[in-house]
C-alpha cells in the first residue's frame, strides 16, 4: 500500500480521536480505497451508541446530502435505459397531471441536479427562508415532522413561493434534489424509493441502504450522532418503514455500500456497463460554467466547479480532465475521490454544527498527503 495512504490513515485515526475525546462524536470512520493498488484501509473509532457494537464497515450512516449523488446517478441510468427523454427534459413536464401545481417555465431537470433551478433553501439567504417558512416548507430531517410531510403537499408550496432566481442563473443550494425525486416519481408513476432500489441498490447489491432501514438491518447497525439536530427535534424511530421520501437528504447506507457506490459510478472497472459512456461524461463535467460563486452560499468552494448534485474540480472540465470530486452530508459524513491517483476517501463523524469543520480538515489532510506523494515523484 502506498505510504500516503498509511500516512493519511494515521492522521484520520489521530482527528477521529479527538472528536471522540472532545465528546462531539460517539463513533467515526475513515475508508481509503486505492482501486489502483487493489487495497483498503480502513480506520474505526468509537461505538455506533453509547451501548452499541464497535463503528465497522457495516454501520449504517444518515448520508443527508450525500443522498444527492445517488440520485443524480439512478437519473441517469433512467435515462440510459430510455424511461427518460434526457437531462433538459422540462420540470413542467415531468409534473404534468398534478392538480394545484404550476412549475416555472424554463426550468429543467438538468437545472434541478445542478442547484441552478432558481429554488432555494440556503441557510444564508434568510430572506428566502423566511419566505419559505411563512409557506411551509420546512428543511428535511430524519425526524417525524420531516418525515410526516405529505410529498405533493410539499411541491405544491414550494412551487407557490417566487424563485429564488430565475432558472439557469445562479447556483443556490436549496431543495431542488427533493424537487427532481418527487417530479421523477410522479412521472413514471413509481415511488422513488423502488427507482433506487431497482436502478442503484440491487445493480450494485447495496442491501444495508434505502431511505428507510431495510429489512433485516439491525437498528443498532447505525452510527448515531451523540445528540439529536439542533432544530430541538429528535430523530425518528429507525425502524419507521414509510414517509416523505427526501431524494436530497434522506438516504440511509452502510459505509460498505457507499464505498461500493462510489467505485461503480467514479472509477468503475474498464468492462463495466453501469453507465453508458454518455452518461459518465455528464457526471464528469462542471455543469454551471458561468454560475461559479453565484448565490448566497457558493458551498463548492475557490476553484471548484459543480456537475449533477456533486462538486467536481477544476472548473470548467470534462471527462478527460476531471480530477477530483467531492461531498459532503449535514451530519458529518463527506467523500473525497482523486479520479487522477483513482482513491476513494470516505468519512463518517455523525454529529451536529461540525460538518464543515470536519469536511474542511478531511480535505486539507487528504491534499496535504497527496502534495507530499507528488512532491516525491
Amino acid at each position: 500500500m502506498r505510504h500516503m495512504v498509511e500516512d493519511l490513515a494515521r492522521d484520520c485515526h489521530s482527528l477521529l480521536t479527538a472528536e471522540i475525546d472532545a465528546g462531539r462524536i460517539q463513533g467515526g470512520a475513515a475508508c481509503i480505497r486505492d482501486i489502483a493498488a487493489g487495497e483498503q484501509r480502513t480506520v474505526f473509532v468509537g461505538r455506533n451508541s453509547p451501548a452499541g457494537p464497535p463503528v465497522t464497515l457495516d454501520s449504517v450512516v444518515r448520508i443527508y446530502s450525500m443522498t444527492k449523488p445517488m440520485l443524480a446517478t439512478v437519473v441517469l441510468r433512467l435515462i440510459d435505459a430510455g424511461l427518460l427523454p434526457g437531462l433538459d427534459m422540462s420540470a413542467a413536464e415531468l409534473a404534468a397531471g398534478i392538480r394545484g401545481l404550476s412549475v416555472p417555465a424554463g426550468m429543467t431537470l438538468r437545472q434541478l441536479l445542478s442547484m441552478s433551478s432558481g429554488l432555494a433553501g440556503s441557510k444564508e439567504h434568510e430572506r428566502m427562508q423566511q419566505v419559505y417558512r411563512a409557506a411551509g416548507v420546512l428543511p428535511f430531517d430524519y425526524t417525524d415532522r420531516g418525515y410526516d410531510t405529505d410529498e405533493i403537499d410539499f411541491l405544491r408550496r414550494i412551487f407557490g413561493c417566487e424563485l429564488s432566481s430565475a432558472p439557469g442563473t445562479q447556483w443556490e443550494y436549496g431543495r431542488s434534489a427533493d424537487v427532481a425525486g418527487l417530479l421523477i416519481q410522479h412521472y413514471l408513476g413509481t415511488p422513488i424509493d423502488m427507482l433506487f432500489s431497482r436502478h442503484l441498490f440491487e445493480p450494485l447489491a447495496m442491501a444495508s441502504s434505502g431511505f428507510f432501514l431495510p429489512p433485516g438491518v439491525a437498528t443498532d447497525s447505525v452510527l448515531q450522532p451523540p445528540a439529536d439536530p439542533p432544530t430541538g427535534e429528535s430523530l425518528s424511530r429507525l425502524d419507521r418503514t414509510g414517509g416523505f421520501r427526501s431524494a436530497g437528504s434522506g438516504g440511509l447506507a452502510s459505509l460498505r455500500d457507499y464505498l461500493t457506490f462510489l467505485e461503480a459510478v467514479f472509477i468503475p472497472p474498464a468492462d463495466s456497463d453501469f453507465l453508458s459512456d454518455a452518461a459518465r461524461a455528464e457526471l464528469l463535467s462542471d455543469q454551471i460554467v458561468g454560475l461559479h460563486d453565484t448565490g448566497p452560499d457558493y458551498i463548492p468552494g475557490p476553484d471548484w466547479g459543480f456537475s449533477l448534485n456533486v462538486g467536481i474540480s477544476p472548473r470548467h472540465c470534462g471527462p478527460e480532465n476531471a480530477r477530483r470530486v467531492a461531498w459532503l452530508g449535514r451530519a458529518g459524513t463527506s467523500f473525497i475521490i482523486d479520479l487522477e491517483e483513482k482513491l476513494i476517501m470516505l468519512f463518517a463523524a455523525p454529529s451536529y454544527g461540525q460538518t464543515r469543520i470536519l469536511q474542511a480538515a478531511f480535505a486539507e489532510l487528504t491534499y496535504r498527503h497527496s502534495r507530499q506523494t507528488a512532491g516525491t515523484r
